[in-house]
């Protein structure tokens, strides 16, 4: 192999590896830290049915044209498969993610069931 040969490897090497380190520092390339999302979540399925379907409750709402409401809404049924999360609050159990915990959930049907923090709980649907 030649000495050209080298220096073009060597620099499509350097390259590539800047092209990742920009992507890495990017804020929107993030991704969530799953398995934290999911250990934090799956403390809810010894108070839930094994199979079935639950509710959701948010009181996030995404700003326009983001779509962190949805991919929280998806990690909270990645970590409860196989039970089936309904994104409303028409069943009988209704987990929650809330982002200001503090501040009460405007349905009078919910009740609490159990507060597991960070703004998750579960919640009972009377109604159901």
């Amino acid at each position: 192999m030649n000495r050209s040969k080298i220096a073009v490897i060597g620099l499509l090497a350097v390259a590539v590896l800047t092209v990742l380190n920009f992507l890495l520092d990017l804020p929107a390339v993030q991704l969530p830290d799953i398995t934290r999302f999911d250990t934090h979540v799956a403390r809810v399925r010894t108070a839930i049915p094994p199979t079935g379907m639950i509710g959701y409750y948010t009181d996030y709402v995404d700003p326009p044209g983001a779509s962190d409401a949805l991919r929280e809404f998806y990690l909270v049924q990645y970590a409860l498969v196989p039970v089936v999360v309904d994104k409303s609050v028409n069943q009988k159990l209704v987990i929650t993610s809330l982002h200001r915990p503090q501040d009460p959930i405007r349905n009078p049907n919910l009740e609490l069931v159990r507060e597991y923090g960070s703004g998750v709980r579960l919640l009972r649907n009377r109604t159901k």
